[in-house]
């Protein structure tokens, strides 16, 4: 099972319709306001998830009578992104694809880049995507396909304070055992130069981005 996860930050409905209509999901969670991007494609999730606050009252009424969705108390402790990341991994899913997850607010940005890491964690692969970026966060390692690529640029930041043993093959700029530091930029713009390009780190969790102009 691939699952999309569409949430409620800036969302162009032309790039939704373009995810949506590809043949990779099979499983769709509308997170909160997510859900008015969905319906205005008039797709409906296999699970809502959400306080439901920030969306067409006639729509949240709906959702809030589905027996498919999961309606959150408006007083939390976490987004509804990050509750419905964790309802997502107990699906066992193939991978987590989550768009809308990026424009606007910074606050929601930085939460959500954040919650890749419950994904690391439980071994499933999952991304944030948006019509620049592809991103995950691994602790292990990755291999990004040219052919398959996102954009033209690689780049990687530590998410952890330190991350150790960077190796890198198949990029303009190969590394072994290197270590960056957070707050060192020297992972930005890089490109894979052969048919794939190998990641692989051997302490802490890196920032692999995947970006186009």
């Amino acid at each position: 099972m691939d699952i999309l996860m569409v949430t409620g930050g800036r969302l162009d409905i032309d790039f939704l319709r373009e995810i949506c209509s590809c043949d990779k999901y099979n499983y769709i969670i509308g997170v909160d306001k997510g859900n008015d991007s969905l319906e205005k494609l008039m797709i409906e999730p296999d699970m809502a998830v959400g306080d439901f606050d920030s969306i067409d009252k006639g729509l949240s009424e709906r959702y809030r009578r589905l027996k498919s969705s999961i309606v959150l108390n408006p007083v939390k402790d976490y987004t509804d992104t990050h509750i419905a990341m964790e309802k997502a991994i107990e699906l066992k899913p193939d991978s987590i694809t989550i768009v809308g997850a990026t424009g606007g607010r910074l606050d929601h940005l930085l939460g959500n880049l954040d919650i890749l890491i419950h994904a690391v964690r439980a071994g499933v692969p999952a991304y944030i995507l948006d019509e620049c970026n592809r991103i995950r966060l691994i602790d292990k390692s990755c291999v990004i396909k040219r052919s398959e690529q996102y954009g033209r640029y690689v780049s990687l930041l530590p998410y952890t304070e330190r991350v150790n043993g960077i190796s890198l093959r198949g990029f303009a700029y190969n590394l072994e055992a290197a270590s960056i530091i957070k707050g060192e930029t020297i992972g930005i713009s890089n490109e894979i130069r052969e048919e794939e390009g190998f990641v692989s780190i051997e302490e802490g969790y890196l920032m692999v981005m995947e970006t186009k102009d």
